[in-house]
Formats: structure tokens, sequence, C-alpha cells
């Protein structure tokens, strides 16, 4: 009879406790979460292409983040070449923009300086030590939560600020990944947007360039050919009569004749000669116009799209705003488009980045008649009420330099004023301290 088989002892396994409803839930809102925020990062890529326009790019990046993260606070920072030190507000939506303004000047650079380290998001409650405490008061009165820098190719471009969440949650480690993720994107769209601008500005102005020496060459040709009969006639005639004196088989003494008529012939070849320092307003008084009847709004779009890039890239917003039924206007095409760049150039050069300046078309009634207004309105420093009647006086400008004028095609806004006035329009100038400038071309209507 076989001994009965001891039984081995088995391995103790404890009972894996069943998920609670409350961990189930959590798992199901992480996996909500994560997928949310693939969606949101698939409709970023999507909607991020390169633009024109930066302030209409910025406003597509705050507002889908702000969407992503249910915020209602944000606000976009972006260095600038003409402001090294100091960070361009570019946009911001639900913070006081005076406060926006103050907090890019007081700390943006050091904050983005900080996260340069490891652009990792860090909650604004955590920077006092780089910031200071007054600078921290202010981002606690923006009630702003996190910062985080923007960057592309081991460049910080600049910072964003985001608000707390609506529904009280904080940013929590998926929502940071998916703002780093973001802001991958955002910033090789931005680098490429300025690349892309800025090539596009450095040929519309080789195009100018080159525009302004084919007319250049045309008018040198045009005035030598002019002037070339005048100079020789005089000179041709003192020749002779030079001759004529120097010639003694002349029985006659006819020297004082001959010596007034060289004279006479000598003072012309000076009044010749003068206007030959007069060469800007002989061509002035050369100049034709090919006038013609009908809407300035076509011609002002496809300008304002042509000088957008180059505007944005310097960190000014180029808006263009045009009026309903506006009536025809009488105008020569390149004589207006030249005043609007002159007026455009103008307000881009006497203003500081982070300004708006912008193109408007309208109706407007003045001296008893109607006209097409476009007016060019900055929100720059403005000009002293005292130096604006001699706005338009020729090789003046506010800055008292006496020798240059402002106009991207080579002409100062005393020939803009003349053009105007060419056109049976006006040029007019309004502006107070600190609230900025309007430029108004009056068109007459047909």
């Amino acid at each position: 009879m076989e001994p009965a088989r001891k039984q081995a002892p088995s391995a103790h396994r404890p009972e894996e406790a069943p998920p609670t409803e409350a961990g189930v839930d959590q798992a199901l809102r992480l996996v909500a979460r994560r997928e949310h925020t693939l969606l949101s990062l698939s409709e970023l890529s999507h909607e991020l292409t390169i633009s024109l326009d930066l302030f209409n790019l910025a406003d597509l990046i705050l507002f889908n983040l702000m969407g992503h993260f249910g915020t209602a606070r944000s606000a976009l920072w972006l260095s600038s070449e003409a402001s090294a030190n100091e960070p361009v507000l570019v946009r911001c939506h639900g913070i006081n923009r005076q406060v926006a303004r103050a907090l890019g000047a007081s700390c943006a650079s050091r904050i983005m300086t900080y996260l340069a380290q490891g652009l990792a998001p860090l909650p604004a409650s955590g920077l006092e030590q780089v910031v200071g405490s007054s600078t921290a008061r202010l981002i606690q009165r923006a009630d702003i939560s996190l910062f985080a820098a923007i960057a592309a190719r081991g460049e910080v471009l600049g910072l964003l600020a985001l608000g707390p969440r609506v529904s009280g949650e904080p940013f929590g480690t998926v929502e940071e990944q998916a703002l780093q993720a973001s802001l991958g994107m955002i910033g090789v769209t931005i680098q490429n947007m300025t690349f892309y601008n800025r090539l596009l500005e450095n040929n519309r102005q080789l195009r100018l360039a080159n525009q302004n020496l084919k007319s250049l060459d045309q008018l040198k040709s045009e005035f030598l050919s002019n002037v070339n009969h005048e100079l020789r006639t005089p000179l041709t005639n003192i020749i002779a009569y030079v001759d004529c004196l120097l010639d003694q088989r002349r029985g006659a003494d006819t020297s004082s004749d001959f010596l007034k008529v060289v004279m006479e012939e000598a003072v012309k070849l000076q009044a010749l000669l003068e206007n030959l320092l007069s060469f800007s307003a002989l061509k002035q008084k050369k100049l034709a116009l090919n006038m013609t009847t009908g809407n300035v709004v076509p011609f002002l779009a496809a300008y304002h799209q042509e000088r957008l890039p180059g505007v944005t890239e310097g960190f000014r917003e180029l808006v263009l705003t045009c009026g309903a039924d506006l009536p025809d206007a009488r105008f020569d095409e390149r004589r207006m488009l030249e005043i609007v760049d002159a007026l455009i150039n103008n307000a881009v050069k006497f203003t500081p980045v982070g300004s708006r300046v912008e193109l408007r078309v309208r109706t407007a009634s003045e001296d008893g008649r109607t006209w097409v207004a476009v007016d060019v309105e900055d929100d720059g420093p403005g000009i002293p009420a005292e130096r604006l009647p001699a706005l338009f006086d020729s090789f003046h400008q506010v800055d008292g330099s006496s020798t240059r004028t402002v106009g991207g095609m080579g002409i100062g806004l005393a020939f803009a004023k003349q053009l105007a006035e060419w056109m049976g329009g006006q040029l007019k100038a309004e502006s107070q301290i600190g609230k900025g400038s309007t430029f108004t071309l009056l068109l007459p209507t047909a």
C-alpha cells in the first residue's frame, strides 16, 4: 500500500483589489484628456500656416490655446530686432493691454532668459525671485497662472502667458506636455513666417529700387535731350562772336557789338546752368498724370497685401478698413499709391514697435463737396500742434533733420501734397500728442 503523498504547499497569492469606481472615472478622464489634447494638436497643426499678418496669426494661436485649456486670459510677447531688450506685446485677451505692456517692459525678457534654461512652462507664482516682488504683484493683478517660452531651432522667440482655467483645475502634467508640443509647432511657424515675410519685403524693395532706377534713367535721358540744344545754342554763338573778335582782318571795329552779344549769350547760359541746380523742380514741372475714374479699394487692397509682410515683420500691425457704398473717385493709380506709400512709411518710421497703423477708406464731406478719403492713422507719439503747419514744407521733418524726407518711393510729404493737389485732391494731417496721427488724402469723386 503506497504511502499517501503529501501535497506541496501552494504559493500564497493575495487577491488583487478590484478597481474602485473613483479610479475608473479618473482613468477615463485621463484618457479623455489625452484624446482631447491629440485632437487639439491636430487642429492647431492644420490651422498654423505661414501668414502675412503676424497679428492675425497671434489671434489664432491664443484663441486655440484658450479654447483647449479652458482659460479666459492670455498674452503673447515676441522678441524684436528693433527692440532687442524689450519683447513686444503682440496680442492679449482678457488682460488689460496697458498692464500687459508693462509686464513686457518689466519682466518678459527676464522670464524668457530664465525659461530658456529648460523651456518647460512655469507657474507664475514661483517667479518672484526672478522678477522681483513689485512685478510679481503686477503678474498677480493680471491674474496670470502660467508662463511658457516659444522657441524654434534653439532660439527663444517669445513668451506666452495663460490665465487660470475656468474650471478651477490646475495645469497638470498632461496640460504642460500638450502646451510644450503646441509651442514647438507655434515657434517653427512664427520663425518661418518671419523669414518668408522678410523675403517678400526685400523683394518688394528691390522691385521698387529697380523701378526708381528705370524712372531716373528715363528722366535723365529726357532731361539731357531737352537741355542739350538749349546749352549748345548760346555756346555756339559765344564761340562765333569771340572768334570774330579775334579775327584781326575785319576792317570795322565792331567789338562793342560783339561783346554785347557775348554777354547776352553768357547770361542765357548762366540761367540754364542755374536750372541744373533745380533738377527736382524741373522734374515736377514735367510730371504727367494718367487720370482714371473708378473704385480705389482694389488698388489699395493689393497695396495692403504687398506692404503687410514688411510692416508686420517690424512688429507693427497694418490693417485695411473699407467703408460701404463708396463712390467712384478721380485719381492717378500710380500717384495715389505713391502718396499712400509715403504716408505708410512715415507712420512706420515714427511709431514704436507694437504700434497699430490703419489704412482706412471712407466717404467724406468737406468744403461743401463729397470726397473719397484715404486715411493713414497710427497710435504713435503724435506731432506737436505748433509743427503741423510746417509738416508739408520741403526738406522739413518733425525730428529736426532738414536734409531728409520720408517716403518709400523717393518722395516726401511735401511732394505727396503736391501730387494730391495735381490730382485735384488734398492732403491733410491732424495729431494729438500721445494719441497718434492721421493723414488724410482726399480724392475728388466722379
